[in-house]
């Protein structure tokens, strides 16, 4: 059975890790260690994103084997490397896709409006193939 390996800003809701399972029939979730989940959502926009990407990369070397699920979401540039590292080393990168749902409220000329996002499914990321 894979394990799912998340990469993400937050933990994962009840609702996603029972479609972990029922879905990808994954045994178990593994989150990286504080000090690597914070590099991943403090990624500074002027420096290179080398360090965090190379971090990620030994995390998933000592701990992934082939097979197993990689949830990924966050800063482009180094989402799209670990998605290729990903491909190319026989895991499985996950993406989660949402509904926003806004809501709107007035307040004389004042128009507030928020969104909330609501979790829809994984889906896998995948190289395009022109048919």
């Amino acid at each position: 059975m894979p394990r799912t390996f998340c990469l993400l800003n937050h933990t994962l809701t009840q609702s996603q890790i029972a479609e972990l399972g029922e879905k990808f029939n994954s045994s178990e979730i593994v989150y990286p260690e504080k000090n690597l989940s914070e590099l991943w959502s403090q990624i500074p926009p002027e420096k290179s994103n080398e360090e965090v990407v190379e971090s990620v990369v030994s995390w998933l070397k000592s701990n992934a084997t082939p097979g197993d699920l990689f949830i990924i979401q966050g800063e482009f540039g180094s989402t799209f490397t670990l998605v290729d590292f990903a491909l190319k080393n026989g895991l499985v990168p996950l993406y989660a896709t949402t509904k926003r749902i806004a809501k709107e409220s007035h307040s004389g000329e004042t128009v507030r409006r928020e969104y909330v996002f609501e979790h829809v499914c994984f889906k896998k990321y995948q190289y395009f193939e022109m048919l």
